[in-house]
């Protein structure tokens, strides 16, 4: 720790005693749009469509105003959300309409959707529950509604789908009781992790009685669809040990199998798609980056987008005794894992969060001190 601080001083002295030429703020990207938060901040959730973005401004109290911009006019509608919650965490955008998701004081989540075009009236309203989701279900979008309560065995689970459009009750799904452990003793099923808004547990499934070979077969690697109320997706568990390392991942993934993720050492980014990790292979030196700062998005057919923020007293930076840009850079990555950088933002001291738009995308300045919102909200696209 002593030789890093050492090495931080020395790079910052050198740094400082030799004026630096400027360098660009913006490297392969143009700036379309950028809106400061007016009062208060520009919160989390930020939806977008082919045309369209979506974005609350709020102050944590009483205010919550959804925003929805379209992109090609800078036409803006504004509505108040503030009846529908204060703090939201989802957004979707649904034509004309918005579905809002907000969470309680207490945890519970609540849904409704807006009329954007009728100032925000309320079409429907869903919950409360333990938490809400939209998810795609057999070619559809529906709204996943998820309780859980007390059982007798420790935790009941129930999850209900609902038509996003009409917010009617598409289908009602099975039970899932668990003990305290994550196990179903009817189903000799236990619990790693969730996926798609709640409606799928994946763990263990416990081998059975083979009577002719007078042995239980092996565990099972295994996905429980609370819609169907069946096991699905039984996979053969080829190695304990990586599958082991691979469920202590999935684990912390909140709830998703698409994501990125850094190796145990910091040496490679992971694609994980379908809950199973592939090497991404940047154009760039991995070390010239924090590994705190990684995001960004996996596609449906496991290409990705990867956002990495330079660090700029990096080892090659130490080397040449001079500190390099703090540049935020952004990688695309088709499905082979190749990752090349497309575009640069230089962000010196600035906290940034990513998401696409059609064919450009948006950035969130994070707000100092603070782990919800922003203070700027900005879309850009590609040369």
């Amino acid at each position: 720790m002593v030789r890093g601080a050492l090495l931080v001083c020395l790079v910052t002295a050198v740094a400082s005693a030799q004026p630096r030429p400027p360098v660009p703020a913006l490297v392969g990207a143009t700036e379309l749009w950028n809106a400061p938060a007016p009062a208060g901040f520009i919160d989390d959730p930020i939806a977008t469509d082919d045309a369209r973005l979506a974005y609350v401004v709020a102050d944590a109290a009483t205010k919550a105003e959804l925003h929805v911009v379209t992109v090609a006019s800078h036409d803006e509608q504004v509505v108040d959300i503030a009846p529908v919650t204060t703090h939201p965490i989802a957004l979707q955008l649904v034509g004309s309409r918005a579905l809002v998701i907000g969470q309680a004081e207490d945890g519970r989540q609540s849904a409704a959707l807006v009329d954007l075009a009728r100032k925000g009236a309320i079409v429907y309203r869903l919950g409360p529950a333990t938490s809400i989701a939209v998810i795609a279900r057999d070619g559809r979008t529906r709204i996943a509604v998820h309780r859980a309560s007390p059982s007798k065995a420790g935790t009941r689970h129930e999850v209900e789908l609902y038509a996003i459009e009409t917010g009617r009750r598409a289908e009602a799904g099975h039970a899932l009781e668990l003990d305290g452990s994550g196990y179903d003793a009817t189903l000799d099923f236990r619990v790693n992790h969730w996926a798609e808004g709640m409606t799928h547990a994946i763990g263990t499934k416990g081998g059975e009685w083979d009577r002719k070979e007078n042995q239980r077969t092996p565990d099972t690697e295994a996905t429980y669809d609370l819609i169907s109320g069946k096991l699905v997706d039984r996979r053969p568990i080829e190695d304990v040990i990586a599958q082991r390392k691979r469920f202590q991942v999935l684990a912390d993934a909140g709830g998703t199998l698409d994501f990125l993720h850094m190796t145990w050492d910091n040496t490679a980014v992971q694609i994980w798609h379908g809950g199973r990790p592939s090497p991404a292979e940047l154009d760039q030196p991995i070390s010239n980056y924090d590994p705190k700062s990684l995001q960004g998005i996996v596609a449906p057919d496991g290409s990705a987008w990867i956002v990495l923020k330079v660090d700029p007293v990096n080892p090659d930076a130490v080397a040449r005794k001079k500190a390099d840009p703090e540049y935020l850079d952004i990688f695309h990555a088709g499905p082979d894992g190749h990752a090349v950088r497309k575009a640069r933002v230089l962000a010196t001291g600035v906290r940034h969060r990513f998401g696409l738009l059609g064919d450009k995308f948006w950035l969130l300045e994070r707000s100092n001190g603070s782990d919800r919102g922003g203070r700027a909200l900005a879309i850009y696209r590609f040369p």
